[in-house]
């Protein structure tokens, strides 16, 4: 009777692999890569896309395929990279047009002050923050506001001073709520 040998499961198959070949995909990585990080990422990145492969059982040569898939691994870092480089150089060159340069508070400050404006002035009409916006944000005279909305003078001075008010009291409110949760 000949013995039958038990199968390796896919734990074993991946272990025995991950021990024979982490070192020389490693080593491998390392002299294709400027930095020992981004190798040792990238074979950690090659032994997960491993588990993830329903091929296991059928891979005949681990050296040859964790080659491969470290090599697909590597184009793509690659393309993400220039694709990274591409954006950042589009920026840079949009923000030299504009001569100014925003950070990412900036951009967060920018936000949360839409935010707040938004709460605050959303029960008021579209001809009130029309004229808020307007005079605050794009520099317009109240004589401007009036003309271009069809209103006085003194109804467009209303506008304004409502839309204040609804901004103290917005604010008013959120003090209150920061001070009751501390």
């Amino acid at each position: 009777m000949i013995p039958i040998l038990p199968t390796p499961s896919r734990q074993q198959i991946l272990q025995e692999m991950y021990l024979d070949h982490h070192d020389w995909l490693k080593q491998w990585l390392n002299s294709r890569v400027r930095y020992p990080f981004t190798a040792a990422d990238l074979v950690q990145d090659t032994f997960v896309k491993l588990l993830q492969t329903k091929q296991l059982f059928s891979i005949q040569e681990p050296r040859a395929y964790l080659v491969n898939v470290a090599k697909h691994l590597l184009i793509d870092k690659h393309r993400r990279y220039i694709l990274e480089q591409n954006y950042l150089e589009t920026l840079k060159q949009h923000t030299e047009d504009q001569d100014l340069l925003i950070t990412s508070n900036q951009i967060e400050e920018a936000v949360l002050i839409l935010d707040f404006l938004t709460i605050a002035l959303q029960d008021t009409t579209a001809l009130t923050r029309k004229a808020f916006i307007m005079y605050y944000f794009e520099g317009y005279s109240q004589s401007e506001i009036a003309t271009e909305i069809g209103k006085s003078l003194r109804t467009t001075q209303l506008y304004l001073a409502e839309c204040l008010q609804l901004c103290y009291e917005a604010k008013n409110n959120l003090l209150e709520l920061g001070l009751n949760e501390r």
